[in-house]
């Protein structure tokens, strides 16, 4: 397979992208619906029942952990089962976990059930969220892989982060009982809109010798050994762990700065989250367009690097208007990382190696999160809170180019979609 950065012609922004994909949006709406409101629900619920530091952040930490104890075994299984069923079963696991909790939390609020529960969470959002882009090379033309993954990332930012968490302040105003039950409703609907896409072909394995002991690490194995000796994966997949590692610590310190350097209260504070977010769901749809006259390399390098320069600028401003507007602006230039980088793993990987690799990277982007809201907070003790955002900035900045740097494009044609055999565009 080449090492290019773009198909050879640009993606037809008229064409459509197909009933598979369109089952698979929907169903992806449906669930980013239900993590928006879970995400806000549960640390609301530990708060008013439990209200200690370290019962809010032992939540965060339960649900984060699976995405390292599980997120390299996930990708085998993705390469190994049929997607479709993994996000279906998914979704279906969530569903249920939240109508029982939803019985379970009518009376009391045990902290354990909290905990169970955002454990279950997390394993099935692992796998979900391992296998739904694993999925995308074999329901689009490898052309379009920026517009769908740009669609989907839009819904997300959306339903996610702007649609989710107000609604659920909304209900649990009400009862926490009807906001539970919405979210697991929501997961429901994202499991029965999954019926409406075909099952797909069962991708092609090499046979494996009965009784061969170690397959899942061999499996795992395999996986690491592609990523790290591609280059243009490996060089990308060390930038977006920077990234996590830039984006957690700034992110973790922004309440901070938002009041204490740019004397916002809580609303100002939640206007420059929104001013993020709007950024963001511009950038899902500038960034396939852009792919359109830059190279898939070439927007990633410089989106990464603008980024770095947006956190510096936040460091440095003390207007709010103009904070706004930096957070906005890095909204955009992140979409303009995330969707073209995305869309190169899925052209660069063969069909048997989709989940591995999404895991792997899924590892270092999410896994590299904890560790830099450390960073974060070690860094605003040594210096100041605004110097978080100038040190991450450039330290972005410079990773940025000295890591893409040695990645030249490739206008070589990339030649057909290896999955075009497998297109319904019905």
């Amino acid at each position: 397979m080449t090492d290019t950065a773009r198909p050879a012609t640009g993606p037809d922004r008229r064409a459509d992208l197909g009933r598979p994909f369109r089952w698979l949006w929907a169903s992806a709406a449906a669930s980013n619906a239900g993590d928006g409101i879970t995400r806000t629900l549960l640390p609301l619920l530990v708060v008013a029942h439990h209200p200690h530091p370290a019962a809010v952040a032992g939540l965060t930490t339960v649900n984060m952990l699976p995405w390292l104890l599980f997120a390299l075994p996930a990708g085998v299984l993705v390469d190994r089962l049929d997607r479709r069923r993994i996000v279906l079963a998914s979704n279906a696991v969530r569903a249920a976990a939240l109508l029982a909790a939803a019985v379970a939390l009518a009376d009391h609020r045990p902290l354990a059930v909290l905990y169970v529960l955002a454990f279950v969470l997390g394993i099935a959002e692992t796998l979900a969220d391992t296998a739904a882009p694993a999925m995308l090379p074999r329901l689009v033309d490898e052309r379009q892989l920026e517009r769908a993954n740009g669609r989907l990332s839009a819904a997300q930012i959306v339903l996610n982060e702007m649609v989710g968490p107000p609604v659920a302040g909304l209900l649990v105003a009400v009862t926490a009982v009807a906001a539970v039950a919405t979210g697991g409703t929501m997961y429901a609907l994202a499991a029965l809109l999954m019926l409406g896409l075909a099952p797909l072909p069962r991708t092609a394995r090499p046979d494996v010798p009965p009784g061969t002991r170690g397959g899942v690490l061999r499996d795992i194995r395999e996986g690491l050994r592609f990523v790290l000796g591609h280059r243009t994966l490996r060089l990308t997949l060390a930038a977006s762990t920077l990234y996590g590692l830039v984006f957690s610590a700034t992110f973790s310190m922004l309440v901070l700065l938002s009041a204490h350097a740019l004397g916002l209260d809580g609303t100002g504070y939640g206007l420059l989250l929104a001013a993020g977010s709007v950024g963001a769901v511009a950038g899902s749809w500038l960034a396939p367009r852009a792919v359109g006259r830059l190279t898939a390399l070439r927007l990633a390098r410089w989106s990464l690097a603008a980024s770095g320069a947006a956190y510096v600028a936040l460091g440095l401003l003390r207007q709010p208007a103009l904070a706004a507007l930096a957070l906005a602006a890095n909204g955009v230039f992140m979409m303009g990382w995330n969707i073209p980088v995305m869309s190169l793993r899925q052209r660069l990987t063969p069909e048997p190696l989709q989940g591995r690799v999404m895991s792997v990277s899924r590892l270092c982007s999410w896994g590299s999160m904890p560790v830099g809201a450390t960073l974060g907070g070690l860094l605003a003790e040594a210096l100041s809170v605004p110097a978080v955002f100038v040190v991450c900035g450039a330290v972005l900045v410079a990773g940025a180019l000295l890591l893409l740097a040695p990645l030249r494009e490739d206008t070589a044609a990339a030649g057909p979609s290896p999955h075009s055999d497998l297109l319904d565009k019905g």
